[in-house]
């Protein structure tokens, strides 16, 4: 079982064919260990940002920041926590595309002037005992398509690396999602053309849906 980030750059190497384990990404010496501590870092960031990871939740208290506020348009900064990669509430409140609070510096900028807000977010986890064997396999296979073309030149590789991702992520997202109730949607692509994606709510980028009948767009082929 992956415990270490050489044991997830090492299950990458060994889905490109790649013979050689690398010991330390840290202060890679070799040309495997280069490529690896290239590409496991941004890999990883867009891994968490892609699903609410339940192992990557965390809350925490951000205090006004009077450093950090503009001159105009905005009455209050609060710096983002070091460790942050996707906001998801602010107060208890869920994030959505078409209600996003503006970022600039490092900084969540809002109006009111509360000496505090409570944000819960996607932290970057980068204990690898912490992630759950599903994201491990995932990480593996982000990570070896990022690097294919530089260790095999084969657009077959990641061909085939790529349905492998598509296949193993939707289980690995229905499991990840269990401990959170399926949210009936509605899905039709003429009430998404009328009203945009940004209407969709949090929890349908989030947790497993359960559809409904497409009745509109049975109606309008009909």
């Amino acid at each position: 079982m992956a415990s270490s980030q050489n044991d997830i750059c090492n299950k990458a190497l060994d889905l490109l064919g790649q013979r050689a384990d690398i010991g330390n990404i840290d202060t890679p010496t070799t040309e495997n260990e280069r490529i690896c501590a290239r590409w496991y870092n941004d890999t990883l960031d867009f891994l968490l940002r892609r699903y609410v990871w339940n192992f990557a939740v965390t809350r925490k208290v951000i205090p006004r920041d009077l450093k950090g506020t503009p001159e105009f348009e905005y009455e209050s900064a609060y710096k983002l926590p070091d460790d942050f990669v996707r906001l998801l509430e602010i107060n208890g409140k869920p994030i959505t595309n078409s209600k996003y609070p503006d970022f600039a510096g490092g900084y969540i900028l809002m109006n009111g002037t509360a000496s505090s807000i409570k944000l819960k977010y996607i932290r970057r986890e980068t204990d690898v005992r912490k992630y759950d064997s599903g994201f491990k396999q995932l990480f593996s296979l982000y990570l070896a398509v990022n690097m294919a073309y530089r260790f095999t030149n084969k657009q077959t590789v990641l061909d085939r690396l790529q349905k492998w991702i598509e296949l193993e992520e939707a289980k690995v997202i229905s499991i990840d999602g269990q401990e959170r109730p399926p949210v009936r949607i509605q899905r039709s692509r003429y009430r998404r053309a009328r009203r945009g994606f940004g209407d969709y709510s949090y929890a349908y980028r989030t947790r497993p849906a359960e559809w409904a009948k497409d009745e509109e767009d049975n109606n309008a082929s009909g």
